[in-house]
């Protein structure tokens, strides 16, 4: 079977406002949407694992009139889950037309980073996953990240954004993971002309993605 790993980037009037939410406030890493009911009643049945502070979401989250109902459970310091319903919004219908129909699966989790893009990886026929991404609506902006066969979970790569990838690959090609190492985080921060903090935090950020991912 084919698998199919893409990134979205929907324009501002169409985000989720707790997506958005996650992208302008400080803190907040990205939102797994887990596992979902999308109900013949227009509501929208959700549980998510956000990286991020829980105080903060919950006041945003109680303050959106779209959600009729929610549940946060602390997970650690730095994560909970987050049980949702909300209303079915008229652009969740449309994105959702574009798999209506097709011999496809998505394989969770689907997640909303907090540099507003949306990560998915979609498994079927080689046909049905090209017309999937060709029926996607044309105001989201839609990038294949990769196509290939099925081989189980992403080991956390999906979960990386487009700057802890860059900070990553530069640190695998010069040398900072080697043996012994070739590079230091100085090193590295002066490539991509940066601060070295910048560069530890993306790094220490991407490492827990793909760990996670890993043993998950």
């Amino acid at each position: 079977m084919k698998s199919l790993a893409a990134t979205m980037r929907e324009p501002a009037e169409w985000r989720n406002p707790m997506h958005t939410f996650i992208a302008e406030t400080a803190g907040f890493e990205r939102a797994e949407l887990l596992i979902w009911n999308f109900s013949r009643e227009a509501l929208d049945v959700l549980l998510f694992r956000v990286v991020g502070p829980i105080e903060p979401y919950r006041e945003a989250i109680e303050a959106a009139q779209f959600v009729t109902e929610h549940d946060l459970t602390p997970i650690d310091d730095d994560s909970f889950y987050a049980y949702v319903e909300h209303e079915t919004r008229e652009m969740d219908r449309q994105l959702r037309d574009s798999f209506d129909g097709k011999h496809v699966v998505i394989v969770p989790p689907i997640v909303y980073h907090a540099d507003g893009t949306t990560r998915l990886r979609i498994v079927g026929r080689p046909e049905a996953l090209e017309s999937v991404v060709a029926e996607i609506p044309e105001a989201i902006d839609v990038t294949v990240e990769s196509i290939g066969e099925y081989r189980g979970p992403s080991g956390g790569a999906l979960d990386l954004t487009d700057r802890q990838r860059e900070v990553l690959r530069t640190a695998v090609e010069m040398g900072y993971y080697d043996v012994p190492r070739e590079a230091s985080v100085n090193d590295v921060a002066a490539r991509l002309e940066c601060a070295a903090s910048t560069v530890s935090d993306h790094l220490r950020k991407a490492e827990r993605a793909v760990m996670g991912g890993l043993f998950e």
